[in-house]
């Protein structure tokens, strides 16, 4: 059953490549060159101001929240063999509801945050909100720009910063000094939404590209989990004379060739193919194909209908905090799905968990960050770009909890030139944010390499 199911995919990806006329790498890569205008004014003049910015959430705006907990209409209770097989516990959210209501406070929480230098520029018509860290003066350091993903943002890489301007702190060492941008996927936290249709990842690339060119960085590493892997590698694909080097720690391309012939033959001969740590992530197939399909649902929901749902995530917290909070527990740890807890208290505080939680609830804007799966999954584009490899030096940090399953002969198809590769003991999909102190050494350790050489 398993080999007929490799070949059913086997047979699709051969098929779309039959019926999709060949095109250099720079035909299918240029048609991102050209300047864009997302907003409603596709007129507007250029505006090349950078402000600085400051989070401050009026407190009508936290009464407002606080009545809706107050309010909150709890479903049907889970029931009680299910563990989180069912998505979140009515149990745990509960506990959370009450947490957030009488002891978080965003005050607080919002103070913390504004200790980065936070601040706003227009492009291609959409205010662009980053954070902009610097070691102190007289340092001379590299640049690096960090992008989240979904359900992420600007909060998950708040603790690794500081881990990457002053590494001296943390056991590194000064010339490993870097400058952090870090910005807000347009659509997500405080950036705009595109107000027009079409806006996917290589757009982003190229709007953060502006952004770094903006800030006079000519030269600067890329790093991102999550969508920020696939938006890093599309900075990297579009702007490889800008771009030192790409350090991810999610691969969504697929294999191909050789890479394919390895999977077919891991499935009898997994020891000669796959080493320890690959092999309990991706073996055997049918797990985790199961594990995949389980998890993803999801998934298709945002590429197909993503403004439906919308509107329930959008008017109630209790609902968006469910809905967030159930991907920091699977995507955690694969196991997580079978127990009460979800082990979301083993690995979260649940004021890291609200913080993340929050920014999406201020800002509105659960409708606009699943569009990105629409725009970006939802026509050919990632189809006619996933076969392209990315030429510069590349790094990749392999996590044994991350939801997509890899293997260095995977990565090395996409990167040629992959220069790093670290198997971790632990973390899973969030890791700037659960273990940014491992994924900071192994940042500094991937632009060492591509200094030396």
């Amino acid at each position: 059953m398993l080999l007929y199911v490799v070949a059913f995919f086997v047979a699709v990806f051969a098929f779309i490549k039959l019926k999709t006329k060949k095109k250099e790498d720079y035909q299918l890569l240029s048609r991102f060159f050209p300047d864009k205008n997302w907003s409603e004014n596709e007129n507007e003049p250029v505006d090349l101001t950078i402000t600085p910015f400051n989070i401050d959430i009026p407190q009508e705006r936290i009464d407002d929240l606080h009545k809706r907990l107050d309010s909150v209409r709890m479903p049907t209770p889970s029931i009680s063999t299910s563990c989180f097989r069912y998505g979140m516990r009515t149990e745990y959210m509960g506990e959370l509801i009450k947490y957030w209501r009488n002891d978080y406070s965003w005050k607080e929480q919002e103070e913390k945050m504004n200790q980065f230098n936070h601040f706003k520029t227009r492009i291609e018509g959409l205010d662009i909100h980053f954070i902009h860290a610097k070691p102190k003066a007289g340092v001379e350091a590299k640049t690096v720009l960090m992008t989240h993903g979904w359900p992420g943002s600007f909060v998950e890489f708040l603790e690794i910063i500081p881990m990457l301007t002053d590494p001296v702190s943390y056991g590194g060492n000064e010339t490993d000094a870097m400058n952090v941008v870090c910005p807000s996927i347009p659509g997500f936290g405080f950036s705009d939404p595109p107000a027009q249709e079409g806006f996917n990842t290589f757009e982003c690339a190229r709007v953060f590209h502006k952004l770094m060119l903006r800030l006079g960085y000519k030269k600067y590493y890329v790093q991102g989990g999550d969508y920020g892997s696939i938006i890093s590698i599309a900075v990297a694909l579009l702007y490889p004379s800008y771009v030192k080097g790409c350090h991810t720690t999610m691969m969504s391309a697929r294999p191909e060739g050789t890479g394919i012939l390895r999977a077919i033959c891991a499935a009898y001969f997994p020891r000669l193919l796959f080493n320890d740590q690959e092999k309990e992530s991706i073996l055997p197939f049918k797990k985790y194909f199961t594990y995949l399909f389980t998890e993803t649902g999801y998934f298709h929901l945002h590429a197909t209908k993503p403004d439906t749902v919308g509107f329930g995530l959008s008017d109630s917290p209790a609902g968006l905090a469910a809905y967030i909070a159930e991907k920091f527990s699977t995507w955690t740890n694969r196991a997580a799905r079978d127990t009460k807890d979800g082990m979301l208290d083993k690995y979260w505080t649940k004021d890291k968990l609200l913080n993340n939680i929050m920014i999406y609830w201020w800002s509105g804007n659960i409708t606009s960050t699943m569009r990105l799966y629409k725009e970006t999954f939802g026509g050919t584009t990632m189809f006619e770009m996933t076969p392209i490899k990315v030429r510069v030096p590349g790094g990749f940090c392999w996590f044994p909890n991350e939801i997509i399953g890899a293997c260095k002969t995977w990565v090395a198809h996409k990167f040629p030139n992959l220069i790093h590769f670290t198997y971790m003991k632990q973390g899973g999909h969030f890791s700037a944010y659960e273990v940014p102190e491992d994924l900071s050494v192994d940042i500094r350790a991937f632009v060492r390499k591509v200094e030396q050489n």
